[in-house]
């Protein structure tokens, strides 16, 4: 009788089962997902994201099939989410003026005040752009100063 047996009867040193590779690979998933519930990507845009130009919304922001995939780390899940939000900061920006003129839908006075907010904004953008008011800050300041009141 040999005591040199291939199979020792020990689960311990037999290879890992599928299911538990699913379970290790959806619980690893998951906690990249839930590192970024405490992510504010919005703390680190500035006032020029929202000047740039505002990409397409067909294949710049949607993008293709094949152009999506899921971060390896909580790191990379993170500098992801930083990087769309600041390219991508004008078109969330008017994504959430859509909503909430969804939601005041029903008090046309807020509806009337949030539109005029809106054209008083596009008025400056486009007196900015031609006045070129970025050659003239204190004026600009003032203008500003006088649309908020």
């Amino acid at each position: 009788s040999s005591s040199s047996s291939s199979f020792t009867g020990d689960p311990s040193t037999s290879a890992a089962t599928p299911a538990s590779g699913f379970f290790v690979s959806l619980f690893s998933r998951l906690a990249i997902l839930f590192s970024l519930l405490t992510l504010n990507p919005l703390s680190k845009l500035a006032a020029e994201d929202f000047a740039g130009d505002t990409p397409s919304w067909s294949r710049a922001f949607v993008g293709f099939s094949g152009s999506y995939s899921f971060p390896s780390s909580s790191a990379q899940a993170r500098l992801r989410v930083h990087e769309n939000v600041k390219r991508y900061a004008r078109n969330y920006a008017y994504l959430f003026i859509l909503f909430f003129a969804c939601a005041l839908y029903q008090m046309p006075i807020a509806l009337v005040g949030l539109i005029s907010c809106l054209a008083i904004w596009d008025f400056f953008k486009y007196f900015n752009d031609r006045w070129q008011l970025d050659q003239y800050p204190i004026t600009r300041q003032c203008l500003l100063r006088l649309a908020q009141w």
